[in-house]
C-alpha cells in the first residue's frame, strides 16, 4: 500500500468511528457553511469521514511527497538506492550517440549511392545522338 493510502486509511477509521472532528474544524477557521452543514448533518459519521478526506487531502499529499523524498535520500546514502546521472549529462549523452549513429549511417549511405553511380555510369552513355 502506498504511504499515501496508509494515511487515508488510518485517518479515515478515526472519522468513521464518529471522533468529533467539529472542533479541530473550528480551530482550522474553516467557513461555518461548511462546519454547519457536518454538524447539522443526519447523515452521520459517513459524510464527517468524506469531507475530512477530502479536506485533508492536501496535507497528505504533501506528508507522502516529503515522505517520500526523505525515504530516497535515506536509501541512497545507505547504498540502497543509486543515483541517476545528471539529467543534462544524460541527454547530451545520448544526443551525442544519436548524431554519431546518424553520421555512420549518411557516410554508408553516401559510399552505396557513389558506388551505384560507379557501376551506373559504364552502362549508360549520355552521349548526344547524331541523326
Amino acid at each position: 500500500m502506498n504511504p499515501d493510502g496508509f494515511q487515508g486509511l488510518l485517518t479515515s477509521t478515526g472519522w468513521v468511528r464518529g471522533v468529533n472532528v467539529i472542533p479541530f474544524l473550528e480551530l482550522l477557521g474553516l467557513p461555518d457553511s461548511v462546519v454547519n452543514i457536518l454538524k447539522n448533518s443526519q447523515s452521520g459519521n459517513a459524510l464527517t469521514a468524506y469531507a475530512m478526506f477530502k479536506i485533508a487531502t492536501p496535507a497528505r499529499y504533501t506528508v507522502t511527497l516529503g515522505g517520500t523524498s526523505f525515504t530516497v535520500k535515506y536509501l541512497r546514502s545507505r547504498g540502497y538506492m543509486s543515483t541517476p546521472p545528471p539529467v543534462k549529462e544524460y541527454l547530451q549523452d545520448r544526443m551525442e550517440e544519436t548524431k554519431e549513429l546518424i553520421t555512420e549511417k549518411m557516410e554508408e549511405t553516401k559510399d552505396r549511392l557513389t558506388e551505384k553511380l560507379q557501376e551506373t555510369k559504364g552502362k549508360v552513355s549520355f552521349k548526344k545522338k547524331v541523326e
